[in-house]
């Protein structure tokens, strides 16, 4: 394990319960730059520019697993209703374990633009779902940058729950790291939770 790792080990205490906010997280990986090192030898006929990082969802699980007691994965996503998403949340249900929240996209105009904006929030669903199992972990793992989530990570601190929030810098919201008890780059976690594809490349299932 790397240095970010071994904090992240050190930091973790208990039953581990991860929320992911889908969205929000592929958002702050999608724009990362791939650097020419970090090419595994399988693309190395394709130029950076070609290539994205993406989210590896089963090694996420196994990176977790191999160092804590993972309890849960929920995982809360729009639902594009097209059949490589439903393959790809079914992957997720049935291979992989995860709990999945999911509601359809829905449309508001934004008087700043003439097309309407696309958007589902889960900040709710997850504030009631991390409350409501309150007794059944000792740290919440929260995938996200949003900022109305300082209020429940402040909450749980009260209740001597540990939190970990991971983002990116440039995407996490600022009252997030001084809200939680630790806050890590998703960058710095690139070779175990990452991997390289090419870009608009779908999404495995």
């Amino acid at each position: 394990m790397n240095n970010y790792s071994e904090k992240l080990k050190q930091a973790v205490k208990g039953k581990i319960f991860i929320a992911i906010d889908a969205a929000n997280l592929e958002r702050s990986v999608q724009d990362m730059w791939v650097s020419p090192k970090d090419i595994p030898d399988e693309f190395k006929k394709y130029t950076a520019d070609q290539l994205c990082w993406r989210i590896d969802y089963q090694n996420l699980k196994s990176f977790f697993q191999s160092f804590c007691d993972l309890q849960q994965i929920t995982f809360y996503s729009p639902k594009f209703e097209t059949e490589n998403h439903n393959n790809f949340l079914g992957f997720l249900k049935k291979v992989l374990g995860f709990k999945l929240k999911t509601k359809p996209l829905k449309e508001y105009n934004d008087h700043t633009d003439e097309k309407p904006h696309r958007k589902a929030n889960f900040d709710v669903e997850i504030a009631v779902d991390v409350t409501h199992n309150l007794s059944n972990f000792d740290t919440l793992v929260l995938f996200s940058g949003d900022c109305d989530f300082e209020y429940l990570l402040k909450f749980l601190r009260g209740q001597n729950k540990t939190v970990i929030v991971f983002s990116r810098a440039g995407h996490v919201a600022k009252e997030l790291p001084p809200a939680s008890n630790y806050y890590f780059d998703i960058v710095d976690f690139r070779y175990d939770i990452l991997r390289i594809v090419l870009k608009n490349a779908k999404n495995p299932a």
